[in-house]
């Protein structure tokens, strides 16, 4: 599947979350790097996998759609990733 050992991965996966938390990649960036590097997948073989379609896959890594939340959820969870949400304090003046 990876060339990566147990702790490899996780440092990869560690990076690619700091990366999306200072907004150096989107999801789709995220989502290709993992295909390619952890799972070395096609794109039709990772759609399959994760079971929607290549088009929809293509899509987000191109970051070309904002799909529902359950494809997000559906393509993210072999990477280990899940959506949360951040509540953020504002102040008003």
């Amino acid at each position: 599947m990876s060339k990566y050992d147990g702790l490899e991965r996780l440092a990869f996966l560690a990076q690619i979350e700091n990366d999306i938390l200072n907004n150096e990649i989107e999801i789709g960036d995220a989502v290709r790097l993992v295909r390619t590097k952890l799972y070395k997948m096609s794109q039709t073989r990772f759609a399959n996998y994760v079971k929607v379609s290549d088009r929809t896959l293509r899509d987000i890594e191109k970051n070309n759609t904002d799909p529902r939340l359950s494809v997000l959820k559906k393509v993210l969870k072999p990477c280990g990733f899940v959506l949360t949400l951040k509540v953020m304090t504002r102040t008003v003046s």
